[in-house]
């Protein structure tokens, strides 16, 4: 893999997966500029991922595989106890 560039999505659930608690969208923002997961970050990296995270829950609901447990705070859904995954 590299430093083959992921979507948004690849590089969010990448940095949520490897997470250990819940992160706020400028977080998971740091941490994919920091990896150095995307090279084209765009004028307004942090509200693209925050856009990225509710529309995927907005459109996808429960089979999204994100979850907001506060607000701009996104945990990946299987992370968090009592939350049931449906599978897409």
């Amino acid at each position: 893999m590299g430093n083959e560039e992921l979507t948004w999505p690849k590089a969010i659930t990448k940095v949520l997966g490897a997470s250990t608690k819940p992160l706020h969208y400028k977080e998971i923002t740091e941490r994919i500029i920091a990896q150095s997961l995307r090279k084209s970050l765009g004028a307004t990296p942090a509200a693209t991922v925050n856009a990225q995270l509710a529309n995927s829950i907005k459109q996808k609901g429960a089979a999204s595989p994100y979850i907001r447990v506060a607000k701009g705070t996104f945990a990946m859904r299987a992370a968090v106890p009592g939350v049931v995954v449906v599978a897409a």
